[in-house]
């Protein structure tokens, strides 16, 4: 189910990223008027934040919340545009490698392990059928669902075919809104694997926990709640990542604000 997943490094991480960055240059040369960048930040908070650190991590991963079909629906269309795969595949590997094994072998993208470039996107790329291909066991609930199944094998082709669409119909809005968006996804979850398991800078430790798990207050603050990695390793079922489990109220979750459409 899982094999040949470096496809989609070359598929959809490589582009999306060069995209994101012709992007940039288009915005900061004016070609693309910066009010374009009102749009990015919408597109920004839907997918980023309310599909991915709200959808896939807190609620399809660690079921904080039970979704009626419609919602998941829409979390699991929003998050294509993250460029990170199913939903089956990401809980898979978040909770049957990540988790369970943090900083250790079987850990895919552990930088203390496996490396820096390897923790950012290297474990992506070289995941082929003879290397460890994820277990989708890990995420059988999800695999019992029709709708989870059919956004597993359609990703690319709606990651793509909507874009090309936008693309036709307006591609300054298909740069902000997709290309740039994606890339900023893609970064901003590459950078939690990485600095929430180095001590770099700010980073620090509330809680003594077998793995390298560290607080980042920049990423805490600004990729959702997922950069207070350390006191979700330490409580991991809780869908706030930050002051309701440390107790230190300058540990904002902005994940929370997505609670009321959880409910």
């Amino acid at each position: 189910m899982f094999k040949n997943i470096s496809r989609a490094f070359w598929f959809s991480f490589v582009p999306m990223n060069v995209l994101g960055i012709v992007a940039i240059v288009l915005l900061v040369t004016s070609v693309i008027p910066t009010y374009y960048l009102i749009i990015t930040f919408c597109m920004w908070v839907l997918i980023g934040g309310f599909a991915i650190a709200a959808g896939y991590h807190r609620v399809f991963s660690h079921k904080t919340h039970e979704l009626p079909r419609w919602k998941e629906n829409i979390i699991l269309f929003l998050a294509v545009f993250a460029g990170q795969g199913s939903s089956i595949f990401w809980v898979a590997i978040h909770r049957g490698y990540h988790h369970p094994h943090a900083d250790t072998p079987r850990d895919l993208h552990s930088p203390t392990v496996h490396g820096v470039w390897h923790a950012f996107a290297g474990w992506f790329k070289e995941m082929t059928e003879n290397n460890p291909v994820v277990n989708p066991k890990y995420a059988v609930d999800l695999m019992r669902k029709s709708n989870h199944v059919w956004f597993h094998n359609h990703q690319q082709k709606i990651l793509w075919g909507v874009s090309l669409l936008v693309l036709i119909i307006n591609w300054k809005l298909a740069f902000a809104g997709i290309f740039l968006v994606t890339a900023i996804c893609l970064f901003q979850e590459n950078f939690i694997n990485l600095l929430g398991h180095l001590k770099l800078g700010n980073g620090y430790r509330n809680f003594d926990t077998k793995d390298n798990s560290h607080n980042h207050p920049i990423l805490g603050l600004l990729a959702w709640g997922q950069g207070w990695h350390n006191n979700h390793h330490h409580s991991p079922a809780s869908y706030d990542f930050g002051t309701g489990v440390s107790g230190k109220w300058w540990e904002v979750d902005t994940s929370k604000i997505f609670l009321p459409l959880l409910k």
